[in-house]
């Protein structure tokens, strides 16, 4: 495992060779990208176009908009032995935690304008007031409900943008105001589970300024999946015909997409018609309750009513929250539905795509099962899998599943650490295959030249030569020649 010194000279080394190019190639093209905006935060030269960063000037490969961007090497066990020493335990569907529990704001005013039970406005504004922070990251929407990032420096400015939008927000392309504009040296961060890890590595070794931008407090949203303005437009406006200015509140709940409006109205519309409208990357993402956080926040497993659950990570994050509850900030309540938590986090663990049926015509010339084919691809999707998540994601006996594993180890394909299996990188995997692949047909060929030609010649031409005509004689020869 790489120390923490190993990892902030990987993000400090400029002379990488690596560039924009490389981001374009490997996590934008492939429609990896989460949005969030560091690398246009970071780098002048990148800009937004079509919600997509872009390069806008010349490119000095100095790498930095690659090791920042959330998709890139992110060193989970590194950060896991950073923010949680070693000694807070570690469950697999919701990652290291400390506590969970129920909280509801006691303020009424946050209550009137924030999701559920108001806990992030008012952890956010106890941390202002009490000096843990001076900004906050945090995204904002115009009248229409277009997102925009924003930096907040006040409890009233926090007040202002309550509420989730639900719409994919690039809340980092605020963080270079935050250090050139604002001058905020201790920052909070809320936002997506697949942003944080932009966040994390920005907090390891801040790039645009020593004494500026240092993320003192990172909260988490559960989340399942985000969505692209489409939802707004197509499902709010074209189907619901409802003006989006009209617009007081979003919600899921239930298995439900629900729009209030400020007349007092709501619509609801079922979870499984917005999936159309879901934010390309958020595929490829398993974790669902923003595991790398110092707080995380939802609505899932709450009690009835306006209330949240919180999964407390970090030694800073239950200081805060403490704090907050001593204070009276908030109350709290222990009846909160764990299993409905991890029944979440297990759907978004286990996502998978399935392989085009030419994956496996392609393969089969490397004497391999479709099901062993079909078992690594599946932890190539789910990037860690123990053997119950396999056995629950493929349908099979567990025995089945097992002998598989043990095959695809001894081939290399897959690795198994602690009765978790990862897969090894498909380049190196095919790369290996195929050099013995080429290696058995050479093999092969020296075989079948000197154990079969040689003898099947002898008996043509005592049987047959008589037969050859001269031309045919000649070519002979030369077939010889290049065999």
């Amino acid at each position: 495992m790489e120390t923490k010194e190993d990892i902030i000279d990987y993000l400090q080394s400029i002379d990488m060779g690596i560039g924009f190019q490389d981001l374009n190639e490997h996590v934008i093209s492939k429609n990896a990208c989460i949005f969030c905006g560091a690398c246009i935060s970071l780098c002048p030269r990148i800009g937004v176009r079509d919600n997509k960063p872009v390069l806008l000037d010349s490119d000095p490969e100095c790498s930095m908009c690659f090791k920042y961007c959330a998709r890139t090497y992110f060193p989970e066990e590194m950060f896991e032995q950073d923010l949680f020493n070693g000694n807070i335990p570690k469950d697999f569907l919701i990652g290291h935690y400390q506590k969970i529990i129920a909280a509801k704001s006691t303020n009424k005013e946050i209550l009137m304008v924030a999701q559920n039970g108001g806990v992030v406005t008012t952890l956010l504004i106890h941390a202002l007031n009490t000096g843990l922070i001076d900004g906050v990251l945090l995204a904002d929407r115009d009248e229409n409900w277009v997102p925009k990032p924003t930096v907040v420096r006040t409890p009233e400015e926090i007040m202002l943008v309550a509420g989730s939008i639900y719409t994919m927000t690039p809340t980092l392309l605020s963080y270079s105001d935050a250090i050139n504009k604002y001058k905020l040296k201790k920052l909070a961060f809320v936002g997506m589970p697949c942003q944080i890890q932009a966040v994390r590595k920005i907090q390891l070794w801040p790039p645009l300024s020593e004494e500026y931008g240092k993320f003192s407090l990172i909260i988490g949203l559960y989340c399942t999946s985000n969505y692209s303005y489409d939802l707004m437009e197509k499902l709010v406006q074209e189907k619901l015909k409802i003006e989006m200015r009209d617009v007081k509140k979003f919600d899921i709940s239930r298995g439900q997409f629900i729009v209030y409006t400020k007349n007092g109205q709501y619509w609801q519309v079922p979870i499984q018609e917005t999936k159309k409208y879901n934010w390309s990357s958020c595929q490829y993402c398993k974790d669902y309750t923003a595991e790398f956080a110092d707080i995380s926040v939802g609505s899932v497993g709450k009690p009835e009513g306006s209330w949240n659950s919180v999964i407390i990570r970090t030694d800073i994050g239950k200081k805060l929250f403490d704090d907050a509850v001593t204070s009276k900030k908030m109350i709290v309540a222990n009846n909160v539905n764990l299993s409905k938590i991890k029944e979440e986090a297990m759907k978004k663990k286990s996502k998978i795509k399935k392989l085009d049926e030419k994956v496996f015509s392609a393969m089969k010339f490397l004497k391999i099962s479709d099901l062993e084919i079909r078992t690594y691809a599946i932890l190539v999707s789910l990037g860690n899998a123990d053997l119950p998540m396999l056995n629950r994601v493929m349908k099979l006996e567990k025995e089945v599943i097992d002998n598989t594993l043990d095959s695809l180890v001894k081939r290399k394909w897959v690795k198994s650490t602690d009765g978790f299996y990862k897969p090894i990188n498909p380049t190196k995997v095919i790369k290996d295959e195929i050099y013995k692949f080429k290696k058995d047909i050479r093999r092969n060929i020296e075989r079948i030249k000197k154990e079969a030609m040689v003898d099947l010649e002898t008996l043509f031409e005592q049987n047959n030569l008589m037969y050859v005509r001269y031309e045919e004689y000649f070519d002979q020869i030369l077939y010889k020649e290049i065999l």
